[in-house]
């Protein structure tokens, strides 16, 4: 009980009899509770009537190394009933029993955070570092506590195996040594050694890394580093699956712009274009590419460009078109409309340009059959 760490400790600490005289007591359970009540009195004169007796018969139950939970009001040292969650536990091969104390938060108005008295006993409360202990066990979360050189002086929690550790084995080792090559996140360590909490994130080994770097001090002085890592593995997962989609979808478009602007090669020398549903300004611009591609890959003689399925186009729209035969002629090919719709017709008188020059057919066949027409004349000698 005189050890330097049970004086030094932050919390409530007593050690009693298991009548509840108080054996031995650190100094915030002095501050805390009074001198009077920890200096030679009992602990379960501090309690609220309504727990004492419940109180004193847990203590008296108790059996080596079991463990004990309530909530319960206690006086502080300045005589006012407060909420308090006790943590107890027998001594083994000794009938001393320890106890930690923890305070309450108070609400407004003086009221306490806690049940009414009446079913105080019988609530169960667990300790804080059972709940930390619960977290490091079940969590995908690495906690770590490193010195000024780099040292580990904690390493513990399920994540340290996530990372390729068992919990505990970089006790004694180095940090900066078994993780310098990763210079982003020695920066941000040597950034929580200087005074300043990082929080970061990271990818490694397919897994998505966030952490948290915190100076601890003492006093005015910086002694260590806390370091908290939790490891997602959900996020990376939906990642790497969103990224997945992403793929697939982009190999779906590409063959549906394959397949909305085919180019046919129907006869030597002869390119056709179907078109079908809505065309665009941005679907003309893809068709051109595609096309003129074409005319030059097969030294094509003409390129009919069939627009039967295609019920409306925009006036910029049409001024594409246009411009797309232009190119065509520009090549050496010539190019031939057929199946224009009336409304489509329409949009390209309304466009007052010159169609003079515009080579039509009233469908595909016709079209065809005009080109093979004019080759045959040009391939026939002359008198």
């Amino acid at each position: 009980m005189d050890s330097a760490w049970f004086q030094h400790c932050p919390g409530i600490l007593v050690a009693t009899s298991r009548e509840g005289a108080v054996r031995g007591f650190n100094p915030e359970a002095e501050r805390v509770l009074g001198a009077e009540r920890v200096r030679g009195g009992s602990l379960f004169d501090s309690l609220h009537p309504d727990h004492r007796d419940a109180v004193a018969s847990a203590w008296a139950k108790m059996n080596e190394g079991e463990d004990w939970n309530a909530v319960c009001q206690m006086r502080d040292a300045e005589g006012v009933y407060r909420g308090f969650s006790l943590h107890a536990r027998r001594a083994p091969g000794c009938s001393e029993i320890y106890a930690t104390i923890v305070p309450m938060p108070r609400l407004s108005a003086g009221r306490l955070a806690v049940p009414p008295a009446e079913d105080m006993t019988s609530l169960p409360v667990i300790a804080p570092e059972r709940v930390l202990r619960a977290i490091l066990d079940n969590l995908d979360l690495s906690a770590y506590i490193i010195d000024h050189e780099g040292t580990y002086l904690l390493h513990d929690g399920k994540g340290c195996r996530t990372g390729g550790y068992e919990p505990g084995n970089l006790i004694g080792r180095n940090l900066f040594e078994i993780f310098g090559g990763d210079e982003s996140s020695m920066a941000q360590i040597h950034g929580a050694l200087a005074g300043e909490p990082v929080h970061a994130t990271s990818d490694a080994h397919d897994i998505m890394w966030e952490s948290w770097f915190l100076p601890m001090r003492q006093g005015d002085e910086i002694v260590g580093m806390l370091g908290l890592t939790l490891a997602k593995n959900d996020v990376q997962q939906a990642r790497i699956e969103l990224r997945s989609k992403m793929e697939l979808i982009e190999r779906q478009e590409e063959v549906i712009r394959n397949l909305e602007t085919p180019v046919i090669q129907v006869w030597e020398k002869v390119l056709t274009l179907p078109m079908m549903g809505v065309v665009d300004s941005r679907r003309v611009a893809r068709v051109m590419d595609d096309l003129l591609s074409a005319v030059v890959r097969t030294s094509a003689r003409f390129a009919i460009l069939d627009l039967t399925g295609v019920d409306m186009v925009d006036t910029m729209t049409a001024s594409h078109l246009f411009s797309l035969l232009r190119a065509i002629r520009l090549l050496g090919a010539e190019g031939i409309v057929t199946g224009i719709r009336p409304t489509v017709a329409q949009t390209m008188v309304t466009l007052g340009l010159d169609l003079s020059s515009l080579t039509t057919c009233a469908n595909l066949r016709e079209g065809l059959r005009l080109c093979i027409r004019r080759m045959a004349e040009e391939g026939r000698p002359r008198a």
